[in-house]
């Protein structure tokens, strides 16, 4: 976010304590208007807690919340420009469809003529227009979830407050219904942000993701940043999946690092590292996609290789999964892409060669 961008929601010194747990610890915060934004974390990470302070339905033991540049720390629940989608939906059984997405509107009194107009217009938008009449039971998962969605987004809240929004679906329609959350918001407009604890969905959902360790953001960015330059072991290995192995450092400056690791084969030369390096033992990181795994021994130069054993092999359709075991007795982890419709002549007790880019390698010192 650049200097000039004021932040839609500003988020300052949060923090929240249940006795003596501190579920969220001075958290800072600045989300964009418009924009779709993760808080990604395991179990007991805080991000839900979170999400129910920038709700109104829980109370910062400390620090303050500003939407649209309004004070919004003790503003309860219902004056707030915001709602509030649950991952279980929360569908009234006994109404029809329809009836549930203008809840909210008879309730405030709108006319009759304003909320059919509305919401029409929102089961046009979220692809429901002839399932107004049904009952939440006549519904599958995924329409159930637009319905909630629907009804969450018909009084035209600032912010929509998702809280594991797919987790009940299971994982081809939740691919799909991923899309379709990013083609409504982004017609809408309206601020989102999304609690979850899954990786892929947030990767795919997000605008930028913030990653949650213990009631504390660990790395703020966009999916591309925090998977391709991870701030940290606990980020690097969190997010996707990863090689992870120790090493020395022998030398350095601004212009080269040079390491020892013997997973990889020996010395490594890191060109223009772009990074300050506090310590002398540290881990580089490799992703499985990375690597490229031959029964040739590369003859590219701009290549790192090293030679192993495949150990372990899976097939899953569009890609390949090989553990190889290297000459230090390490596993190294491949995902080999299926490109073409033959049977892969790599398979178990194969020796290979692991070669990748000097570029692929994460230096990580902490």
């Amino acid at each position: 976010m650049s200097e000039n961008e004021k932040a839609f929601i500003q988020i300052r010194e949060i923090s929240k304590h249940f006795g003596d747990v501190i579920a969220v610890n001075k958290v800072d915060l600045d989300i964009k208007k418009g924009e779709l934004f993760s808080i990604l974390g395991a179990s007991g990470s805080g991000k839900t807690t979170l999400l129910r302070m920038m709700a109104g339905l829980e109370i910062p033991t400390e620090g303050k919340i500003f939407i649209d540049g309004v004070d919004m720390t003790n503003v309860p629940p219902y004056k707030r420009p915001v709602n509030i989608m649950f991952q279980n939906y929360a569908l009234f059984p006994h109404m029809t469809v329809f009836d549930n997405i203008a809840y909210g509107l008879k309730k405030d009194g709108i006319a009759k003529d304003v909320i059919d107009e509305k919401v029409n217009k929102m089961l046009a938008l979220v692809k429901l227009s002839d399932y107004g009449k049904r009952r939440p039971n006549q519904l599958s998962g995924g329409q159930s979830q637009r319905v909630a969605l629907a009804r969450s987004l018909i009084k035209e809240p600032k912010v929509l407050l998702l809280d594991e929004p797919l987790a009940a679906l299971d994982k081809k329609l939740r691919q799909s219904t991923q899309f379709e959350l990013i083609d409504i918001q982004e017609e809408l407009g309206v601020t989102f942000v999304i609690v979850t604890h899954d990786q892929e969905e947030a990767m795919t959902l997000s605008d930028r993701i913030a990653v949650m360790e213990e009631g504390e953001f660990v790395q703020i960015g966009t999916p591309n940043s925090i998977y391709e330059h991870p701030n940290s072991k606990f980020v690097a290995d969190f997010i996707g999946n990863i090689n992870m192995f120790d090493a020395k450092v022998t030398s350095s400056n601004e212009q080269e690092l040079a390491l020892a690791c013997k997973a990889l084969g020996g010395e490594i030369i890191i060109q223009n590292p772009g990074q300050t390096i506090h310590s002398t033992e540290l881990s580089v990181a490799l992703r499985p996609e990375k690597v490229i795994i031959d029964k040739q021994q590369p003859s590219d130069e701009d290549h790192y290789y090293v030679k192993g054993v495949v150990e372990d092999f899976g097939y899953f359709g569009n890609l390949s999964i090989f553990r190889v075991r290297t000459s230090s007795g390490d596993i190294v982890q491949v995902s080999k892409q299926n490109r073409v419709r033959i049977e892969d002549t790599i398979t178990w007790e194969d020796e290979v060669y692991l070669s990748w880019e000097q570029e692929s390698l994460i230096v990580l010192d902490n």
